[in-house]
């Protein structure tokens, strides 16, 4: 930050007033962003899979920035409340959102209440990560592969619950598998938490579409089979569990990105400090291990215009979806 200096030296009044005028400008100009503490809004509770990038993110753009970043959960509503808030935020840079693709590109095919453009009502900085998604089944279900689950499906049509979260990726994952094998689940909706994990052990829900980090333990015990990697490259925690299209042939990538978005109209200078520090979580080993230990990988190569122009295609992909499926237009 730069610092003004006086020399000691005997002045007027007018004098005096006049350095001080000529001062004020570069002492204003010093204050430059970031020179408080930014805030990282997380559209989910503590925890959870948004909360944790968040926080991973939040100590990349601290270390990057020189400057402190505070994560604040705003929960509710599938990360909406969180998102309208930000989009309505002031534009200096100091609040920013971890965007997700639930409330910035699928809520308004989901929901009527939604009140902020998915597209210009925010600036879009950066993609950074995405997680990788299991599907998984009861171990009791008598099926070990995708095919046989297939098979199963076809044999029982409506008989077989899923589980998660509406508009999740929990949700959405089961609606693309029977859309791409012609099969027919039942969805069973929860509010949210892991009572859909706790369910799917259980066996109250018999097939499930959840993120490698709430589940790996689980599956590593038993409690749940995993069948299949839900994204277009294999996971390294589980090196022998085909992809969905390894297993059965047909392409299946669910994989919930997360990235960081402001408000409409940010400073250019902002975006710009804001999108190089993100850019340098792929020479940072600690970013990297971080990301690995909670079952996502970086996204490389995003960029303001590439960002804002996927949430568009995403947008349009998901309305399409939604009268797909006859999803009902929730509140």
């Amino acid at each position: 930050m730069f610092r003004s200096f006086r020399k000691t030296a005997s002045i007027g009044a007018g004098a005096a007033v006049l350095c001080l005028g000529f001062l004020a400008g570069p002492i204003e100009a010093a204050d430059a962003y970031p020179s408080t503490t930014i805030k990282l809004v997380v559209g989910f509770p503590p925890g959870g899979p948004t909360d944790i990038i968040g926080r991973v993110i939040g100590r990349l753009l601290a270390k990057e920035l020189n400057q402190n970043v505070i994560v604040e959960n705003n929960g509710g509503a599938g990360g909406m409340i969180a998102a309208s808030n930000v989009s309505r935020a002031n534009p200096d840079g100091y609040t920013l959102l971890v965007a997700v693709e639930s409330s910035n590109t699928r809520a308004k095919a989901l929901y009527s209440s939604v009140r902020y453009d998915q597209q210009k009502g925010f600036t879009y900085i950066r993609k950074v990560a995405k997680q990788r998604n299991l599907l998984v089944v009861n171990p009791k279900l008598p099926v070990s592969t995708v095919p046989e689950l297939v098979a199963y499906l076809k044999a029982h049509p409506g008989e077989v619950n899923f589980g998660g979260t509406f508009g999740a990726t929990s949700h959405v994952g089961g609606t693309l598998f029977d859309m791409a094998y012609d099969t027919k689940m039942t969805f069973i909706n929860y509010s949210g938490g892991n009572q859909p994990i706790v369910d799917c052990m259980s066996g109250i829900l018999q097939v499930g579409f959840f993120t490698e980090a709430t589940i790996g333990q689980q599956v590593k015990a038993g409690s749940l089979k995993a069948l299949a990697v839900t994204s277009a490259d294999r996971s390294p925690a589980f090196p022998d569990l085909p992809t969905i299209e390894q297993a059965a042939g047909k392409p299946l990538d669910i994989s919930p990105w997360f990235g960081v978005a402001g408000p409409p109209n940010l400073p250019a200078d902002v975006v710009a400090k804001v999108g190089a520090a993100l850019d340098k979580a792929s020479s940072d080993p600690e970013f990297l291990k971080q990301l690995e230990t909670i079952g996502a990988t970086l996204i490389t190569g995003s960029t303001v215009s590439t960002f804002t122009a996927e949430v568009g295609q995403e947008e349009a992909y998901w309305n399409k979806w939604a009268k797909d499926i006859g999803a009902p237009l929730q509140k």
